[in-house]
């Protein structure tokens, strides 16, 4: 297979850049990230995710987990790890904004699957931070195919309201977990009326009246404390975890496929003035303008098109139609796979490209504008300050056959390694196997 060649530079380190001391101090505090190396990264081609797009034979200097330079023939005097880049493509690592990775493990064995709850006191309340798992298969499995960070959500249980999605980077240990509450995620359309009592008017009039009692509770919070009498239409702690849309620190993720739903939850946003975005938004390409002059974001999977009784209208070029009317897409992947194999973002994006959308345009739906949607600070573009969340490729980022040959996250230089890679090759050669866990 080939892979960057990566050649160890063995100049010794003199004094910090003025560059670096100025990234250092002037960025948000983050803690020093470990095993962290400085990287050069050589003559590659780099899609940026900004305004500048594709950089063609750029070099990247990567310090202390930061970008701290980017530009041709960079010349480095401290100690670096030298990646031979020409003829490849560099990006942002990838990041799917649809996942349950560190929630499931198997699917059909319930002891390894945290995604929702069954208990009624537990609705906008519920977060998933605390049962991620980062010793996972699947975060190995996903970041050595460029998948460097994810939004882990909850899935639907007894309320309409389903909790706290948390983002994550796709690390071993507790250092992945990035922040533990992003976005309140809840039901509309046919799962929010089940949920509900069996109609679209009583889902509209739970939420309705929830996001009401929230705002009423955050400003009389003093009145009403546990064991006196209160009747509220949900939970205190439930209405509390409200406060944080209501005051827009976060979004109110909900998902609604039909147009008439689309408009409806428009509507209940503007009401209570919160930070709305759509998820699933079969149908969203049918109020495109309307979503752009009201700056919704919608996360969907491109290549998602099998029609529903929610979703009649659905298309392959919906991603190509809002995105050209100017709403900020987010991408997620391969619906059915995207906790298990959330890298195939990638796949979803490049079709997404097929059907009319320009490629680096793609790409951002997976990097920066996820990262500006839940609030992901210094994450997203290959840009000077950014954290070093960085992936080689050896090809095309968004055509189907193309590998990682590099992954960065937070700076750290990731093993390419997995469950699979290893079985693989444990068994690749049957002759003579030591240890062999099977008899012919």
């Amino acid at each position: 297979m080939n892979r960057i060649k990566i050649i160890k530079a063995s100049i010794n380190r003199s004094t910090v850049s003025l560059l670096k001391l100025f990234c250092i101090f002037t960025l948000t505090w983050i803690p020093t990230v470990s095993n962290a190396e400085d990287f050069l990264i050589k003559n590659a081609t780099i899609h940026t995710a900004t305004e500048q797009e594709v950089l063609s034979q750029t070099d990247i200097y990567v310090s202390d987990g930061f970008i701290l330079q980017i530009g041709r023939d960079l010349q480095i005097k401290n100690k670096h790890t030298l990646i031979d880049a020409k003829g490849k493509h560099v990006t942002p690592g990838l990041i799917n904004a649809s996942t349950q990775i560190g929630l499931v493990e198997i699917g059909a064995a319930s002891s390894t699957v945290d995604a929702s709850t069954k208990n009624e006191m537990q609705g906008a309340s519920f977060s998933v931070a605390p049962a991620i798992n980062f010793r996972s298969t699947l975060l190995p499995h996903n970041r050595m195919n460029g998948l460097t960070r994810a939004i882990v959500r909850p899935n639907g249980g007894n309320s309409i309201f389903h909790g706290q999605a948390a983002a994550i980077a796709l690390l071993s240990d507790e250092q992945g977990l990035v922040d533990e509450r992003v976005a309140q995620y809840a039901s509309y359309g046919n799962s929010g009326a089940n949920l509900a009592g069996g109609s679209r008017a009583s889902a509209y009039a739970v939420l309705d009246k929830a996001l009401e009692d929230a705002n009423y509770l955050r400003h009389n919070r003093s009145e009403y404390k546990n064991g006196y009498d209160w009747k509220f239409s949900q939970s205190l702690q439930d209405l509390d975890k409200l406060k944080a849309v209501l005051e827009k620190k976060i979004p109110l993720v909900i998902s609604a496929h039909r147009k008439d739903d689309i408009l409806q939850m428009i509507k209940l946003a503007k009401k209570h003035s919160v930070r709305l975005v759509l998820t699933g938004a079969a149908e969203a390409w049918m109020v495109a303008d309307k979503l752009a002059r009201e700056k919704i974001p919608v996360i969907i999977d491109p290549i998602l098109n099998l029609p529903s009784f929610e979703s009649l209208s659905i298309r392959l070029d919906g991603a190509a139609i809002l995105n050209e009317a100017g709403v900020k897409l987010v991408f997620t992947g391969v619906d059915w796979q995207s906790t298990h194999n959330g890298y195939l973002v990638r796949q979803s994006a490049g079709n997404a490209v097929a059907y009319g959308m320009p490629e680096e345009d793609a790409l951002k739906a997976m990097t920066i504008n996820t990262a500006q949607v839940f609030g992901i600070k210094n994450y997203g573009q290959i840009a000077v300050g950014m954290e070093a969340d960085i992936v080689v490729w050896d090809g095309d980022p968004l055509e189907l056959t193309t590998n990682a040959d590099v992954v960065l996250i937070k700076g750290i230089n990731q093993p390419m390694v997995s469950r699979a890679t290893r079985l693989r090759d444990r068994y690749w050669e049957l002759d003579n196997i030591q240890m062999k866990a099977f008899t012919r």
